[in-house]
C-alpha cells in the first residue's frame, strides 16, 4: 500500500491521484458541451423565430393586398344591395311606413358602409372593427350574426327577383274584441 501512495503522490499515470483531476476534466468538458449545445439551440430557435415572423409578415401582407383588391368590388356589391333594399322599402311606403322607414335606414347604412370601404384602407377598417369588438364584444358578435342573416335573406330576395305580392305580409292587429 505504501507503493500506491508513493505512486499517487508522484502523479504516475493510472494511479488514484489523477482520478479527481480526470473527473473534474470530464465535468468541465460536459459543462462546456452543454453550454455549446445550449448556444446552438438558442441560435436555431432565434433563426426559427425570425423566419416564422418573416413568414407571418408575408402572409399578412398578401392577405391585406388580396383584401384591398377585393375592396372595390365589395363596395360596388354593397351599393347594388343598398339600391335593391331601397327599392324593396318603396313597396311598403304608404301602407306600412314603419317598415319602409326601417328598410330605408338599412339601405342608407349599406350605402354608408360601401362609402367607408372606398374611403378607408384595409388596415384602418380592421382596426375599427377590432376596436368595436374590444369595446363591446357582445354587440359586435350580435351585429355580425344579424348582418350575416340579413345579407343572406336579402340576397335570396334580390336573387329571386321577388315581387311585392310574393313577400310575406304582417298580420293586421285588430282593435275590436273577439
Amino acid at each position: 500500500m505504501n507503493d500506491a501512495n508513493n505512486a499517487q503522490q508522484a502523479g504516475v499515470p493510472g494511479t488514484l491521484g489523477q482520478a479527481p483531476h480526470a473527473a473534474q476534466a470530464v465535468t468541465d468538458q460536459a459543462a462546456d458541451g452543454a453550454t455549446s449545445a445550449k448556444n446552438v439551440a438558442s441560435g436555431i430557435a432565434g433563426q426559427a423565430t425570425a423566419q416564422t415572423s418573416s413568414l407571418v409578415g408575408q402572409v399578412k401582407d398578401k392577405a391585406f393586398a388580396a383584401a384591398s383588391d377585393q375592396k372595390e368590388g365589395l363596395a360596388d356589391r354593397l351599393d347594388d344591395l343598398a339600391h335593391a333594399v331601397h327599392k324593396s322599402g318603396e313597396q311598403f311606403a304608404g301602407e306600412q311606413d314603419w317598415i319602409a322607414s326601417a328598410i330605408e335606414r338599412g339601405a342608407a347604412g349599406l350605402g354608408a358602409l360601401a362609402t367607408s370601404l372606398r374611403q378607408n384602407d384595409i388596415a384602418s377598417l380592421f382596426g375599427q372593427a377590432k376596436s368595436i369588438a374590444q369595446r363591446q364584444p357582445a354587440l359586435f358578435i350580435g351585429a355580425s350574426l344579424a348582418a350575416g342573416f340579413a345579407v343572406a335573406r336579402l340576397s335570396k330576395i334580390v336573387a329571386a327577383d321577388v315581387s311585392r305580392d310574393d313577400l310575406p305580409t304582417m298580420p293586421e292587429v285588430g282593435h275590436g274584441g273577439h
